[in-house]
């Protein structure tokens, strides 16, 4: 069963071995790898930010990823999501989503963005199964993106 929790300082070094990941990193709108210091200021100010949060999930005790939600405006949040290296290809990522979506949720009027390039095919999956749609397709720092869009809750997830 997959546990989550609010992030805590003792994560940073954890999320910063995830973030240079090789897979996330070409999944990354930004493909470079991240400098320990630009990881330490973000994670800061992350964990400090009343409109950001950071879920961490566990099995067993064990991390297997995190869930970010950044509030663009009232009710409205931006979605970031991955797996940890060990942890991939064992469907975790739609139950993780799943519980996440459920933490922040206020009401059934959240709207939840997702920005995924297109060749990440894993996420666009992940996303379509947790009832996200494709509402555009765009280019970002010159990478084909689709944007997609989560308006309401999923059946019985209240």
């Amino acid at each position: 069963m997959i546990i989550l929790r609010e992030a805590e300082q003792s994560d940073c070094t954890l999320l910063y071995q995830w973030v240079n990941d090789p897979v996330i990193r070409s999944c990354a709108l930004k493909d470079a790898p991240i400098t320990l210091q630009n990881h330490l200021t973000w994670f800061n100010k992350q964990l400090a930010s009343l409109t950001s949060k950071i879920y961490i999930a566990s099995i067993d005790d064990k991390p297997i990823g995190q869930v970010r939600f950044n509030q663009t405006a009232l009710n409205t949040y931006e979605i970031d999501t991955h797996l940890s290296p060990c942890s991939r290809g064992y469907g975790y990522g739609r139950e993780m989503l799943k519980q996440a979506l459920k933490l922040i949720e206020k009401n059934k009027n959240s709207t939840f963005i997702a920005t995924i390039l297109i060749e990440n095919i894993a996420s666009i999956k992940l996303f379509e199964a947790c009832n996200f749609k494709r509402e555009k397709e765009t280019t970002i720092k010159n990478k084909k993106c689709f944007i997609y869009i989560r308006k309401e809750a999923l059946e019985g997830e209240h």
